[in-house]
């Protein structure tokens, strides 16, 4: 086929793209026009069927159009082929830079769900917390500086300031910005590697996998470590920018600046990350010293050294931990969890792994089930990027493989650097912070999954050129990335899918809590279901340290024998997210139908408060006696 010819299909991949916008545009206003009017056990389920469809039919055109090539593009060639080097199908089709846009868009309408169906906030636990310091801020009764790591939260607060949406919106808005800040330099990291268009469109997809998230320690609401891994994605491209920058200005570069400028950041949103880069740029700079010793005209000895930017991290490190007290803490954390696991014999997260695994098995489930569910793609990834270190190591011939080799053995040097702390996480006795130790090896491995995917199709597609018959391996690249983005985005909010309850906080649950402290007589303690209480404390009053005065109800107790219970009298709070939690979600594992039910009928137990979706009972501790 002629370029005329292929031309003449750009204005129907064109005709294409108007119809995904125009999907996603209609999927948007779908979710916004039907707002949550409770507590949603399931984002998935809750939201219309509609707007799934659209943003289907959206993601679908944006993989066939920036996967599937148009016919032939020049006598012979197929568009996007290694002889084309991405550069042929750029000068005809403008198409693919629009296909990356409108699969970013679908992603951000996906992930900004719980914001565009007017959640009040879409969060518990970590996330209430953050919710209260972020007011907190806002109203001036603490300083970013007090906390750990004020990030996200000095970020809420000046959108809330600049945009004067509420804060609870304000945060959501500073979570999603930061999975922006994921999809975007992610693509362009890899770009920066490779150097070929097609690697930035197959980068891109890997990103929206999400690989980070896992809902285990890592998750899509306000957690300052979730949000500081995803945020890493800016320091990794500058990372790859400045390896090639020029040796003699590395110091004085702008990129080398820009590099200093968002060590500072991620300083900022978590030093906990920060100690874990650390250990990364470390050994970066230990394989670029042995390198200069034992292959002085390789491309490692090249590339800009990271002595100075290592130096600059661990000094910012040591500089905002002093004031904290954080480096201490976390060394007494690591050697506390040695001692425990010497002592106890074992344990940590393999007694944690065995009690959930228990605890799947009594709902008719187990750890295998969870894992495919989980991990099934992050597992593809690892041994795409296990295949890629290792082709890397031992290629000979391979220029391609030699061009990638340095980053290839960079980020293969941190796996292996973050290995022992994941392995240190797991000892600590009832600890899942393992998780976000994975989670950014996840960052590493989708940068190199991406160019394990962009090497392979290369090559296949290489094999096939000159096949009539045998169609280039990138349409199947859309259908592979479909069924991959189908496995991974169905579990990166917590459903009763993957047996957990949505962190979604309704209006009532909020404004039921609300009444409930202000109407709190001095004393009467607060009780409740899971540490309930305490975060929502947190979220309100905007604590500067973690409430813990807010008791939880024993299990033996609920349902039959409250009263009994507690020698003085107590409230006890009741939401609907508690019971479709333990009901529906956990499968009555702890609290039953039957429990809640009794609540109601037992004496000495009177609802003094509801609002539909959140009761409050007076439990009157003379009732004992009679």
């Amino acid at each position: 086929m002629s370029p005329q010819s292929a031309v003449t299909e750009e204005p129907f991949r064109k005709l294409a793209l108007a119809v995904g916008f125009l999907a996603v545009a209609v999927s948007a206003f779908l979710a916004h026009g039907a707002p949550a009017a409770g507590y949603e056990l399931s984002l998935y389920t809750m939201t219309p069927g509609r707007v799934w469809a659209g943003l289907l039919v959206a993601m679908a055109i944006a993989l066939a159009v920036a996967f599937v090539p148009p016919s032939w593009v020049g006598s012979g060639t197929r568009a996007g082929t290694e002889a084309d080097d991405g550069g042929g199908e750029t000068r005809l089709f403008t198409s693919r830079p629009l296909a990356l846009a409108l699969g970013g868009l679908t992603m951000i309408v996906f992930a900004g769900l719980p914001l565009i169906r007017g959640y009040q906030f879409f969060g518990n636990h970590d996330a209430l917390t953050h919710l209260g310091w972020s007011r907190a801020i806002a109203e001036g009764t603490i300083v970013p500086f007090d906390l750990y790591y004020p990030g996200i939260h000095t970020v809420a607060a000046m959108i809330n300031a600049a945009v004067g949406v509420p804060l609870e919106q304000s945060l959501l808005l500073a979570i999603l910005a930061t999975m922006i800040v994921f999809w975007i330099f992610i693509p362009l990291c890899v770009g920066t590697i490779i150097s070929d268009r097609r690697a930035v469109v197959i980068a891109a997809f890997s990103s929206f996998l999400l690989l980070p998230i896992t809902t285990i320690s890592m998750y899509m609401t306000a957690h300052a470590m979730s949000q500081a891994v995803l945020f890493s994605a800016l320091l990794f491209f500058l990372f790859a920018k400045y390896l090639r920058a020029d040796r003699s200005l590395a110091t004085v570069s702008a990129v080398g600046a820009a590099f200093a400028l968002v060590s500072v950041a991620t300083v900022v949103y978590h030093p906990q990350l920060v100690a874990h880069l650390i250990v990364v740029f470390l050994g970066i700079s230990l394989v670029q010293f042995l390198a200069r010793r034992i292959a002085s005209q390789g491309r490692i000895a090249s590339q800009t050294p990271m002595y100075g930017q290592a130096l600059f991290l661990i000094v910012l490190f040591l500089a905002w931990t002093s004031n904290h007290g954080f480096f201490s803490g976390m060394i007494d954390h690591f050697l506390s969890a040695a001692v425990d696991f010497i002592l106890r014999d074992g344990g940590g997260a393999g007694d944690t792994v065995a009690m959930q695994g228990a605890s799947l098995g009594a709902l008719g489930s187990g750890l295998g089930e969870i894992f495919v569910k989980l991990f099934t793609v992050h597992l593809l990834f690892t041994l795409l990027t296990a295949g890629l270190i290792l082709a890397a190591l031992g290629a000979r011939n391979s220029e391609w493989l030699a061009r990638v080799r340095p980053e290839t053995l960079y980020f293969a040097v941190a796996l292996v650097g973050l290995g022992p702390l994941f392995v240190i996480y797991f000892l600590a006795p009832g600890s899942t912070m393992y998780f976000r130790v994975f989670g950014l090896m996840m960052v590493f491995v989708t940068v190199l999954g991406a160019i394990a995917i962009y090497g392979l199709t290369g090559r296949f597609s290489g094999r096939w050129r000159e096949s009539r018959f045998v169609p280039s391996g990138q349409p199947l690249l859309a259908v592979g990335f479909a069924l991959l983005l189908l496995l991974s985005l169905v579990a990166v909010f917590p459903s009763p899918y993957t047996y957990n309850p949505s962190p979604h906080v309704s209006d009532q649950q909020m404004s039921g809590y609300e009444t409930a402290f202000d109407t709190q007589a001095d004393e009467v303690d607060i009780v409740g279901l899971r540490n309930g209480p305490n975060r929502f404390d947190d979220a309100i009053h905007g604590n500067d340290e973690r409430m813990r005065l807010h008791f939880d109800v024993p299990e033996s107790a609920f349902g039959s024998g409250l009263v009994d219970e507690y020698d003085n009298d107590r409230y006890l709070v009741v939401s609907q997210y508690d019971y479709d939690r333990e009901v529906y979600a956990y499968g009555e594992l702890r609290y039953s139908d039957g429990d809640f039910n009794a609540v109601e009928n037992e004496p000495g137990v009177n609802r003094i408060h509801t609002n539909g979706e959140f009761d409050r009972y007076y439990i009157d501790a003379d009732m004992s006696d009679a």
